[in-house]
């Protein structure tokens, strides 16, 4: 394979006098396979000067390979910039693991929004077709592809590339699972590691730090010189460049960490040639012969995650609440559990799927705990995460574990304890246990028996369940106030129900027999009106800790609005009886209840306010039609059916109000808009958008049948003016902008239609 580097800064571009010699520009790397295949590894600033080689040597079309690491901004920022993406006959494909929350998609396009950049992403004119990825193996063309997660801030991929009997291992941005101390690695994140550079031909690695920058920077998600030497060795490859040069290393800096690793390479016992990578250098990577075993796993999967259950033992409540909110945000559900002897009481009844144990409990050492812990459910492979202060007390718990063991230190990282808890869901690939099967739209409901109800306000082991919806509960606002009684008196004859994306929990009209706390996932609230009684008016979202159906309970009225399931959520249903009676004998609850109803009612408020339509004409007005677009969009943008959008500005409205009146003006804006209501479809989009003008999208409809609307609201305006018996006939002058791919921004339609207006 032939190697070249374009960009081999970390962090942020440098370039100038003083970085000339390594390169000032962010991650990119240009790898050709035997077979002709050309793999793009990240896309920093580095892209730019690729994409001009691209097109000023490479054979036209382009098929193009773009492996991303993760989408942090020195990783991408080059993307906007890299010529070929512009070209009608190119194909992009780009690889990526799926970061916070956020497609791949939506991040590469998060940075070339007009507000940043004046090009968007559906703007550019080659066919670009976005993967997402986990760990596993995947080919292109002849090119074998293999994938694992490292240790960052956010979900990132190493990739090993093997083609033609060479194997090169890209390694960026990693940091030590932990502090290194030499040769020998104990810790299993580290093991898997070596592993998967095991043998490969050369390893472009992590190395932004020196031992002593590092000491100061632990949790940044980087590795040090010392590390990616250390790794090279132990895994028997010929060849390390250093890669990710820290932004403040000018190039003495890095040729003195250079010189470092080389001796610290040659003081090992295995040959090893190391450089710092610098923009420009070209190699070539030839096979050694040494293969590492390949995963029958495909990085093509996307396992869900959204609703998997984590057990957290620990004592320390501040831990437990910071590790609450990182679930919460992507939508997992905590189970929290203070102690071993509880845990390992419940964890049968509640099936977690990975669990995250203190190494410091009050009844022992949470390392002792993992191995009762996995006989308990009888498997070996739930993942389990001990947060420590020292590796030397662990290495026998978890050397001796199992490979779904992990250690973090402590004080641990947020975002780095959130990115190995996605990592492990990603690789644990049992089943929720719990889960039974249902029907097709219907929530899935697990319920408490009364036995177990009645043991959990006993204390017995029966009613493990509910003792850990309590421990849930307490974590939440509205409920903080609540003491263990209240809490288990609350749960005791509760259900646990899953809804998946579009169920509907809650149907308006309907009578009130149960309310829900969301424990993952999202509902959204939706209210049906005379003029949209099947899709309805959406009055709010409701997310983790939050209730609904609480107001059919207070009112003792019927459901005054439905619940529908954003995204898999799951819920905890309360019977109505239990949570009055604990609302009536605790008034910190029922205050901040109060609270609660307040904020929504206030939110409510607003958004009438929002979409209030115009008091004159009863249309949407500009803000609810700009709101509206987006989602009126998105089926004819799927279907490639078109839209068109007309708009319509009154004829003399000046003239009229200074002639007739201001009744008669306010009149003839009346009739507009009920020409535009009469010769359009109801699932079509009217507003008036200013003073006297007023626009139509009309969806699923190309320009051919716009004449035939335009023919239609000239007829109505016609026939309303002298049916109302006005002084005058009601004329508009009518741009139109049509687009078989409608954008995601009306602007763009809006600026071709008032274009075309004054023309006429």
């Amino acid at each position: 394979m032939q190697v070249r580097f374009w960009g081999t800064r970390g962090s942020i571009a440098v370039p100038g006098e003083k970085t000339s010699k390594y390169g000032g520009n962010t991650s990119c790397v240009e790898v050709r396979a035997e077979d002709g295949t050309v793999i793009v590894l990240d896309c920093g600033t580095g892209a730019r000067e690729l994409g001009q080689h691209l097109l000023a040597s490479a054979v036209r079309p382009l098929r193009l390979h773009v492996f991303i690491g993760h989408t942090h901004w020195d990783h991408i920022q080059g993307f906007p910039f890299f010529a070929p993406a512009f070209l009608p006959d190119t194909e992009l494909n780009v690889y990526a693991p799926a970061g916070f929350q956020r497609r791949v998609e939506d991040a590469i396009a998060g940075q070339m929004q007009y507000s940043y950049f004046p090009i968007t992403l559906r703007d550019l004119r080659s066919r670009i077709h976005f993967t997402e990825l986990e760990e596993g193996f995947f080919r292109v063309g002849e090119v074998l592809v293999q994938t694992q997660y490292l240790n960052h801030t956010a979900p990132t991929l190493a990739y090993r590339i093997s083609s033609g009997g060479a194997t090169v291992a890209y390694v960026t941005d990693h940091e030590p699972f932990w502090k290194p101390k030499g040769p020998t690695f104990h810790h299993p994140g580290d093991q898997r590691h070596l592993s998967f550079l095991e043998g490969a031909d050369l390893i472009i690695h992590d190395a932004q730090y020196s031992a002593e920058e590092y000491a100061g920077k632990i949790g940044w998600g980087h590795s040090t010189v010392e590390y990616a030497t250390d790794i090279a060795l132990a895994t028997g490859s010929s060849r390390l460049a250093l890669f990710h040069h820290d932004p403040s290393h000018d190039d003495e800096t890095v040729a003195r960490l250079e010189a470092m690793a080389r001796e610290r390479a040659a003081a090992g016992s295995r040959s090893l040639e190391v450089f710092a990578a610098m923009e420009g250098l070209e190699l070539d990577v030839r096979g050694s012969g040494r293969t590492a075993p390949v995963t029958a796993v495909s990085a093509l999967r996307r396992p869900p995650v959204a609703g998997k259950r984590v057990l957290v033992v620990s004592a320390n409540q501040t831990d437990v609440a910071i590790i609450g909110q990182m679930l919460a945000e992507d939508n997992l559900v905590l189970l929290p559990t203070s102690d071993m002897k509880t845990a390992l009481a419940n964890v049968p009844d509640v099936s977690p799927d990975m669990v995250i144990i203190d190494g410091n409990l009050p009844d022992g050492d949470g390392a002792e705990l993992i191995k009762p812990l996995r006989a308990r459910v009888d498997s070996q492979d739930l993942p389990i995460i001990l947060l420590t202060e020292g590796m030397e007390t662990v290495d026998h718990a978890c050397l001796g574990a199992g490979a779904f063991t992990d250690c973090l230190a402590k004080p641990f990282s947020p975002s780095m304890l959130r990115t190995r808890v996605l990592a492990w869901l990603a690789r644990a690939r049992a089943s929720d246990s719990i889960r039974p099967s249902g029907k097709a739209g219907a929530g899935i409901s697990r319920r408490l028996t009364d036995e177990h109800a009645s043991s959990a306000m006993a204390g017995g082991t029966k009613g493990a369940a509910a003792a850990i919806f309590a421990d849930t509960l307490a974590l939440m606002p509205l409920f903080r106030s609540l003491d263990r009684e209240h809490l288990l008196n609350l749960v005791a004859q509760s259900n646990e129900k899953i809804f998946t994306a579009g169920n509907v929990a809650i149907h308006q009209g309907e009578p009130t027999d149960s309310l829900y706390v969301v424990l993952s996932g999202r509902m959204r609230v939706i209210q049906a009106t005379f003029e949209s009684p099947a899709a309805g008016e959406v009055l709010a979202e409701i997310g983790y800790g939050e209730i609904f159906g609480e107001m059919g309970v207070l009112t003792d009225q019927p459901r005054s609005a439905t619940i529908v399931a954003v995204e898999h959520t799951r819920c905890l249903e309360i019977s109505p009886e239990d949570f009055m009676q604990v609302l009536q004998r605790t008034p910190e609850m029922a205050i901040a209840m109060l609270r609660m109803l307040a904020r929504r009612l206030q939110n409510a408020d607003l958004l009438l306010a929002r979409y209030a339509p115009d008091p004159l004409t009863g249309l949407l007005g500009r803000r609810a039609f700009l709101d509206h677009y987006q989602r009126m969009v998105a089926g004819p943008r799927r279907r490639r059916s078109g839209v068109v959008l007309l708009v319509l500005d009154v004829r003399h409205l000046k003239t009229i109000n200074d002639r007739f009146g201001y009744m008669i003006g306010d009149e003839v804006l009346r009739t507009v808009a009920d020409a535009l209501k009469e010769a359009t479809r109801t699932t079509d989009l009217v507003a008036r958008y200013g003073g006297d003008e007023f626009v139509a999208l009309l969806v699923d409809t190309g320009p051919a049948q716009a004449s035939v609307i335009i023919n239609r609201v000239q007829e109505k305006l016609s026939e309303l003016s002298t049916r109302r018996g006005l002084p005058l006939m009601v004329e508009c002058k009518i741009g139109i902008a049509g687009n078989m791919d409608p954008p995601v921004n009306v602007d763009d339609l809006l600026w071709v239609a008032d274009e075309d207006l004054r023309k006429r």
